[in-house]
């Protein structure tokens, strides 16, 4: 499928890429040893065995188990989103203990990569990717996430806390306020992010808490009665008036920065729903008035916070779909198919492919207090999760026999990129510290082409995500490939000398494994084909009055903007914006926040292009030889290993 390789060479060969830091030469000298309780759950055993029984009547062969190589890339993608150090493949490697891979999960999940990356992944889930507003202090959120996972809370706690947050949304102080309240650190909470996010669409909160915590598809039933689902139109309006008196109202009216300070209580009465505050409330009016319940039928409380009524029965451990909802999402996104397809859709009439076991894994979760780390330490010990990737990983009907191919998602991808080129510090030079632009408008054109929602996942049972993002980064991932000051090819062609250890060092950087017999063979041959030197042309004009004609031509309004009519479609305007002088020009047209949202998208666009630009201007090797390195550089990142976990 993607020739992964067992493997067998000697360790004096791995030790022989050590590629500068890039593999690892002290780990020759002795191991090293991780002290940590790795014990296997007791409840795994049982997950094979029901595996193995399934296996066994569906006459199903499973695969073989995966060699170390694609373990160690598999579980380091998984669990921190990064790939793993040539380091870690050395190290794991000389480790003789019969319990590594145990081990290496438990390292991982104490890593602060572990931390960051799942973080990453609920920031995109409970809030989107590309979304911005003056009342969200996006960095407070994605910190109490990531502390969140560091901190090993329970999913329990994460989600009570999420659904009843109270409080501020930052703690950034404005220059020029009066002196902050007391109380004001007290009442800092960053998880209200999450009830900013989404208070102006009642039914848009009310959906994203059902299908987030609960696994429950419940957005249909808004507008009518289906009269095949469970859940009618007035289930969804009781479940909604949960959040009806709760709302928030700015303090001072002082931007931070851009960021408005908004304080979020519950409160014994609904918001006012007219005039100037239907913008901002209309969407409590259809639910104010209704008595809230929960998806069962039974009433809230009316003596305590609706939203902590709810949080208490949603997080019970004798609720049907909480802990289903988790356990069968992260099944779903470390196996490749949930035991319930859609993950978010757990309704009685779409019942789990292999029931006895999600039932096991769900009552373990609740056994465990909903740990994290516990389910991840279950699944990823698994039979299922430690088979190699096969032909039948593709097959619905499998049954786990074989670990799938999945494409990687757009952040995990942009970001081992990086990882592998080692280029993030060259984009921070390039943008002055502002690199998370090219990061910004990477995920954009990549929402925008797959046709995907933004609060969607990007990845899963998509197979076009590698193609679209190696299509829209041409210039990122070309211009990172160079043998050029700072970057990782640079170095290693600086360093090392032999061809053999040059093509070793990159695919252990790349594809985490040495190249085979075959595919040394043929890219010594490659390397050391006659060809001659491409000269790189730089889009900038060499000369000095070209230059200067150049500088020109980006600080003067640009034809089309310069005698656009005056009743011209903003829209239209932006798209043919073309210079930061076509910005400010434009930039005096806005007449709404439509427009501005679309002048902020353009903007932020316009600038993220800009390090590409600057990237394409980079000379290329200037060797057959190194170019030839940077071809096979540029191949192993577009290659269908690189973009998948497998």
């Amino acid at each position: 499928m993607l020739g992964l390789l067992t493997h067998s060479k000697s360790a004096t060969r791995l030790a022989r890429s050590r590629c500068l830091g890039l593999a690892i030469v002290s780990c020759l000298g002795g191991m090293i040893s991780i002290s940590l309780a790795a014990e296997v759950p007791s409840v795994v055993a049982e997950i094979d065995q029901h595996l193995r029984e399934a296996w066994q009547n569906a006459e199903l062969e499973p695969a073989p188990p995966a060699s170390e190589e694609a373990f160690l890339r598999r579980i380091h993608l998984d669990l921190t989103g990064k790939l793993p150090t040539p380091e870690a493949i050395c190290s794991f490697q000389q480790d003789p203990s019969s319990d590594k891979r145990a081990e290496k999960i438990e390292e991982l999940l104490a890593s602060e990569a572990y931390a960051e990356h799942w973080a990453g992944y609920w920031n995109t889930q409970l809030m989107g990717r590309l979304f911005r507003s003056a009342i969200i202090d996006k960095d407070a959120f994605r910190d109490w996430l990531q502390e969140s996972f560091a901190e090993n809370r329970s999913w329990e706690e994460i989600t009570t806390e999420l659904l009843t947050a109270e409080g501020w949304n930052t703690l950034r102080t404005p220059q020029g306020a009066r002196r902050d309240p007391d109380d004001w650190e007290a009442r800092y909470n960053p998880a209200t992010n999450f009830f900013l996010r989404h208070f102006q669409s009642i039914p848009e909160l009310t959906g994203k808490t059902s299908e987030l915590f609960l696994g429950v598809r419940i957005q249909c039933a808004q507008c009518h009665d289906h009269p095949s689902e469970s859940w009618k139109q007035a289930d969804f309006n009781a479940f909604a008036a949960n959040f009806t008196k709760t709302w928030p109202n700015s303090i001072d009216g002082i931007y931070v920065t851009g960021l408005l300070r908004m304080d979020t209580k519950d409160r014994w009465f609904s918001p006012p729903t007219t005039g100037r505050l239907e913008q901002l409330f209309g969407s409590y009016a259809e639910y104010a008035s209704v008595d809230p319940r929960t998806l069962d039928g039974k009433s809230v409380s009316k003596w305590q916070s609706r939203r902590v009524s709810l949080a208490d029965w949603i997080t019970s451990k004798n609720n049907p779909y909480f802990a289903k909802a988790y356990v069968n999402r992260m099944w779903g996104l470390l196996l490749g198919r949930g035991l319930v397809e859609p993950i978010d859709d757990l309704r009685p009439g779409n019942p789990a492919e292999m029931p006895e076991l999600f039932e096991r894994l769900a009552e373990d979760f609740k056994d465990h207090d909903h740990d994290v780390r516990h389910l991840f330490r279950v699944i990823c010990q698994s039979e299922a999760y430690q088979l190699a990737c096969a032909e039948t990983s593709q097959n619905e009907g499998n049954l786990w026999s074989a670990y799938p191919l999945k494409p990687l998602d757009v952040e995990v991808s942009l970001n081992i990129v990086l990882q592998a080129t080692e280029g993030s510090g060259l984009l921070d030079r390039i943008t002055q510290g502002k690199s998370d632009l090219i990061r910004t408008a990477v995920l954009r054109q990549t929402v925008v082409a797959l046709g995907t929602d933004e609060m969607a996942e990007v990845g899963g049972e998509s197979l076009t995500i590698a193609g679209a993002l190696t299509a829209m980064n041409g210039p990122l991932v070309s211009g990172l490939t160079r043998k050029t000051e700072g970057l990782y090819l640079d170095r290693l062609l600086e360093e090392v000398t032999s061809d053999r250890e040059r093509i070793e060092a990159l695919y252990l950087q790349t594809l985490s494994r040495e190249p085979t017999a075959s595919e040394m063979s043929h890219w010594l041959q490659f390397i050391h084909a006659p060809r001659q030197v491409v000269k790189t042309k730089s889009e900038e004009p060499t000369g000095f009055w070209a230059r200067i004609q150049t500088a020109r031509s980006r600080m003067s309004v640009s034809a089309g903007i310069r005698n656009a009519p005056d009743d011209a479609d903003f829209k239209q305007l932006i798209d043919m914006a073309e210079t930061a002088a076509d910005f400010r020009e434009v930039a005096g047209k806005m007449k709404n926040n439509a427009d501005a949202g679309l002048y902020v998208t353009a903007l932020e666009d316009f600038a993220a292009k800009e390090p590409f630009r600057i990237l394409a201007t980079y000379s290329s090797g200037d060797t057959p030889e190194a170019q030839a390195y940077e071809d096979l550089f540029w191949a192993l990142l577009n290659s269908s290993e690189f973009n998948h976990n497998h």
